[in-house]
């Protein structure tokens, strides 16, 4: 084993929490964390343009290693796990969130997962992954990565610079395709049913001709509880994958589960000598969805290929999620929407605030909100919870001047707090 830190391999130097990350009352370490770093310039993940020929040749080095190579594991280095092992290794791991989360189609919210429990497994599985993709295109990785200390295995491998990271998103695009002909392949994940569903369609079909392989026996599992909980199912769910591997004799697993993929994707393909893929958010492109499976908030970023209609869309979400609230598919319904209107580039993500507003994102948008209306109109005033939701998705119509309706709502809420404030100022007289 050797120690793998800062950049690529200088040893880190730092003596305490409060050298590296100083706490000022009322901030989280997370927070700290984040307010450590530069400001970003540009585009979270930057410019899909800079750094694609190293990508691509990472790509092709990756599709070789999967193919030959039994175990294997790819994984990732999300910011919400980089953060994680940060905690962990400034024992700061009491503030880390890992709930569900709140329901809102507007806002966006994700996390990790796990508790501070998982700790040592998560750490063992970053470790020992075969390829470990640092993300350093990724603003906050890109300052935070060189803070972490990691005992990574002798012959390991790792994106060899900044520009040749986020590689999962030039794989999908460039190499999934024909890494899976002739394979046994299975998508684990909150949204393993609703990509089944829609690989079903025409629509799926004809969008993602480029993308989605052929000649191949695929395989899906929705994972327990639809993912939620994850943080007291891990284990559960590891089992189910088991069987899932050995019933349909897997070659490859594509596993989507947040920090929970890290550590069971390590796991299984050294317990059942396959390869392990850490999908993350590319099961979301192949879904073209607004949210995770196992939220009911928007996503944190967005990867993109192809548009499904929003019927479409929502046809096999409701069939895949069939115990959804009338208020959590309303928020599902509009961070749908929401997607409609963020930037976008094929083979690229875009975080949650990065949105496009322009004339083809508008049309999208208007010809789903159409759809909308009609189908859930029924949900709009069906409880006080059905109720909020739609005032944050007509909120940020008005505030981006989408509908009539959204224009309209905002003027009455700005016209109610102008009339509170004069009379917060007349009680205070």
């Amino acid at each position: 084993m050797h120690e793998f830190s800062a950049a690529r391999n200088d040893k880190l130097a730092v003596s305490s929490l409060a050298d590296a990350f100083p706490l000022r009352q009322g901030i989280t370490f997370h927070q700290a964390l984040l307010q450590s770093c530069p400001a970003p310039s540009g585009s979270m993940f930057g410019e899909k343009a800079d750094g694609e020929a190293a990508r691509r040749k990472e790509a092709s080095l990756l599709s070789k290693l999967m193919t030959t190579k039994r175990p294997f594991c790819f994984l990732r280095m999300g910011d919400m796990e980089l953060v994680y092992l940060l905690a962990e290794q400034h024992k700061q791991l009491d503030e880390i969130e890992f709930g569900d989360g709140p329901t809102s189609g507007t806002q966006a919210y994700g996390n990790q997962g796990l508790s501070a429990k998982y700790a040592q497994r998560l750490r063992r599985a970053y470790e020992g992954a075969d390829y470990l993709d640092f993300h350093e295109k990724n603003w906050p990785n890109e300052h935070l990565v060189p803070k972490l200390i990691l005992q990574r295995t002798p012959g390991s491998y790792h994106n060899p610079t900044k520009e040749a990271s986020l590689v999962f998103l030039t794989w999908t695009e460039r190499e999934f395709r024909q890494y899976c002909q002739d394979r046994r392949v299975g998508f684990a994940a909150a949204e393993a049913r609703l990509l089944e569903l829609l690989s079903q369609t025409s629509e799926f079909k004809q969008a993602a001709t480029d993308y989605w392989p052929e000649k191949t026996e695929i395989f899906y599992h929705q994972v327990r509880n639809d993912g939620r909980d994850l943080d007291a199912n891990l284990d559960l769910v590891k089992e189910d994958l088991r069987e899932f591997v050995k019933k349909h004799r897997l070659d490859t697993l594509f596993l989507s589960l947040g920090g929970g993929a890290k550590i069971l994707g390590y796991e299984l393909s050294r317990e059942l000598g396959i390869c392990c893929f850490d999908f993350g958010a590319m099961i979301r492109a192949f879904t073209y969805s607004g949210c995770d499976g196992n939220r009911v908030a928007r996503s944190t970023h967005s990867p993109f290929f192809f548009r499904i209609p929003f019927q479409t869309h929502m046809d096999a979400l409701e069939q895949a999620f069939p115990n959804l609230t009338p208020a959590e598919l309303l928020a599902k319904a509009h961070g749908q929407l929401v997607l409609e209107v963020m930037k976008r580039e094929v083979g690229w993500t875009f975080a949650s605030w990065e949105l496009d507003f322009s004339e083809e994102n508008r049309v999208a948008f208007q010809k789903a909100y159409q759809v909308y209306r009609t189908r859930y109109q029924r949900l709009f005033k069906a409880s006080p919870e059905t109720r909020k939701e739609r005032a944050g998705f007509l909120h940020f119509c008005g505030t981006h001047t989408l509908t009539n309706e959204g224009k309209y709502f905002l003027l009455k809420f700005r016209a109610k707090a102008a009339v509170c404030k004069v009379l917060d100022t007349c009680f205070v007289r």
